[in-house]
């Protein structure tokens, strides 16, 4: 197992890594959660003739898949939670590039 010592305490005594990879695996899921729903929004913001239903549809629900997902690891398992961050980092810079790329930022 890369990460996590348990036979070597001596590796990391304060626990860091563990708090490292618990703020992590928290700081990817609401960044994923955000970045969807932002794109949900902007997507319905956009006029009639450009505005695609189905990309905001899928926008959505994915935003509420990654909530289910997030909720599906235990708060202690961090060997799965560093799996996590390495599974789903990847899509999280490709969705914050689409949103950069595709979508102005909204102006209040």
């Amino acid at each position: 197992m890369v990460g996590i010592k348990k036979d070597n305490p001596i590796y990391d005594p304060l626990g860091i890594e563990i708090f490292a990879i618990d703020e992590t695996f928290e700081s990817l899921f609401n960044a994923l959660k955000g970045v969807y729903f932002r794109l949900y929004y902007k997507e319905s913001l956009r006029p009639d003739g450009i505005r695609n239903l189905e990309k905001e549809a899928s926008f959505f629900k994915r935003f509420k898949e990654i909530g289910r997902l997030k909720n599906l690891y235990r708060y202690n398992d961090w060997v799965l939670k560093r799996e996590a961050v390495d599974a789903y980092s990847d899509e999280v810079k490709e969705m914050i590039n689409l949103e950069l790329t595709y979508y102005k930022t909204l102006k209040q």
